[in-house]
């Protein structure tokens, strides 16, 4: 998690400040209740009031495998399992708040299932529990960060009753193409390193006690073992079922999400959903910098407090989109928009080419140039996926660098990235990992977002792709002949990034990244091709300033 303040440039609430929910009551706690399941077991949950007997709140909801005893323990890193609202800051408000235990986990009872359909249907359950209880308006959101924010997409899908509005915020949408299988590849470092940690936290601590058979899913296993996309991920592992999204929702996504697995689920759900009410918020910092601010828990408020008490809060006046385009990795600027992705997007071809860029990448194994010209002549780069790659991945350095002179103006580049190229190899198949960087005048770099994709993983989804962001099936794998050069389509995550004048756009491709899997089946020299009928390009978003005076909206900025 990044560790750092955040400056709000612009007030919180506006001229709706005064009619946000006034911070008045006390706070009682409940802890261990037991909520009752459809198939007669119980999930645990502690509940959070407003101390005022008689009177009735809205509730907010969270639900995850991360302990709710894990709130009362500091909410820094290494302990971030918290991702979720804070108790004294809501109830003051006149909310409701309950940090429910999944099955089998924390002191629920009954067999684990991270993620899964499960989980989901014992979600729903909850919240149709909460609207019955007498200090219940029967009105319920949920709430949280990450996995908080998964299971609410889960959730959505089933269409609980009085689930009457939610804020993903930071949270997946497609488990196998957001973070188990980027681009078919198994995210080994992030997927071990987390669930080993989860465990940990309940089977070597003494909260083992309050559930001796907590954590018994053989999760990892059971990811290895279903590689490719299929029902499973549907019916077993749950995803949001967009079609099926009818609640009015907030997504609220990160620019510095695209290594954190949650960004191209807040923006993809958003887009896809069939929800009429929905928002897009995306801004910068780590997963729960902003959630925890003032400026966010403002704006969050201003969400609830109108979907869930009737206030006017002015949220819903705004245009749906919300963004913070980055000046750089810690400093952007608020802008409203009226659709995602921008309508005024001029998508423009950068051509990758073999001429020589002048050493401006010296640690590349191709240092070549990034053009919006086409290559004159045909030509071909080939480049070493052997075991000493792992490491020159791990330590980020590339194998083709494709750079273009420096910008004569300032250059936005909002929404989806398609990289576009002819590969072959010498084994029956190949990874890809393409990075979309910014190389400041001084030579600093900076890196705005990054796509994944395993070759042998190409086949498009006809009904949704489009030519700026392909969808992959993932459904089955078409082994490359040895020496074959197929086209490939690449989707690099959405992102926004300024590249002011004097900089560079860069475009980094590497056979590994020295984190995902590396798989010892395809060890041997790749090759990308250019110009002519082969020609690769990366086509990027460019956006132009918007037509008439820009409204100050203030910003974020990271010291």
């Amino acid at each position: 998690m990044l560790s750092a303040v955040v400056a709000i440039a612009c007030p919180p609430s506006g001229a709706f400040a005064s009619e946000l929910s006034q911070p008045k009551y006390r706070m009682v706690v409940e802890k261990d209740v037991r909520i009752p399941m459809r198939d007669g077991s119980f999930l645990v949950a502690d509940l959070f009031r407003p101390d005022a007997s008689g009177e009735k709140f809205p509730v907010l909801l969270s639900m995850s495998v991360y302990q709710k005893e894990l709130q009362y323990v500091p909410h820094q890193s290494p302990f971030s399992h918290q991702e979720r609202a804070e108790p004294e800051w809501w109830t003051a408000r006149g909310y409701i708040l309950m940090f429910i235990d999944s099955r089998g986990t924390g002191k629920s009872p009954g067999d684990t299932d991270v993620r899964g359909m499960q989980e989901a249907q014992d979600y729903y359950d909850a919240i149709e529990w909460a609207a019955r209880q007498t200090w219940s308006t029967g009105k319920v959101g949920l709430n949280g960060v990450s996995y908080y924010a998964v299971t609410q997409w889960n959730v959505a899908g089933l269409q609980p009753p009085h689930l009457t509005t939610m804020i993903p915020w930071a949270g997946f949408g497609d488990g196998y193409r957001d973070a188990i299988f980027h681009g078919g590849i198994f995210n080994q470092d992030h997927l071990g390193s987390w669930w080993l940690d989860v465990m940990g936290k309940q089977l070597l601590e003494h909260t083992r006690t309050d559930n001796v058979g907590a954590f018994n899913e053989n999760l990892l296993y059971k990811y290895m073992t279903h590689p490719l996309d299929g029902p499973w991920w549907d019916n077993v592992k749950a995803r949001a079922q967009v079609d099926k999204i009818t609640v009015p929702f907030y997504s609220a996504g990160n620019w510095n999400g695209w290594s954190n697995r949650h960004l191209r689920g807040n923006i993809e759900v958003f887009a896809r959903a069939a929800s009429k009410n929905k928002k897009l918020q995306v801004h910068i910092g780590g997963p729960t910098t902003h959630f925890y601010q003032e400026e966010g828990k403002a704006e969050q408020l201003r969400w609830y407090d109108y979907w869930l008490k009737g206030l006017k809060t002015g949220i819903m006046d705004e245009p749906p989109v919300k963004l913070c385009v980055r000046a750089s990795l810690t400093a952007c600027s608020w802008r409203f928009e009226d659709e995602w992705p921008i309508k005024r997007t001029q998508y423009t071809k950068y051509y990758l080419t073999a001429d020589p860029a002048g050493g401006v990448v010296k640690d590349a194994l191709h240092d070549v140039k990034l053009s919006t010209t086409p290559p004159a002549q045909p030509g071909q780069l080939t480049y070493d996926a052997g075991p000493a790659s792992h490491g020159r991945g791990r330590n980020g350095l590339p194998a083709l660098s494709f750079t273009t002179e420096p910008l004569a103006e300032d250059v936005e580049i909002t929404g989806h990235i398609n990289l576009v190229v002819w590969v072959s190899s010498e084994t029956d198949d190949m990874d890809i990992f393409a990075y979309l960087r910014k190389v400041m005048p001084d030579g600093s770099v900076q890196t705005a977002v990054r796509g994944i994709l395993k070759v042998s993983h190409r086949k498009l989804d006809p009904k949704l792709s489009t030519p700026y962001r392909p969808y992959h099936t993932h459904d089955e794998e078409q082994k490359l002949t040895p020496g074959e050069v197929v086209p490939v389509e690449i989707d690099i995550w959405p992102t926004s990034m300024v590249f002011q004048k004097g900089s560079r756009i860069r475009l980094d491709v590497m056979p590994h990244d020295g984190a995902r899997y590396f798989s010892v089946y395809h060890l041997k020299n790749n090759t990308l091709y250019l110009g002519g009928d082969r020609a690769s390009y990366v086509l990027l978003p460019i956006v132009p300033p918007k037509g008439g005076p820009v409204p100050n909206l203030g910003g974020i900025i990271l010291r």
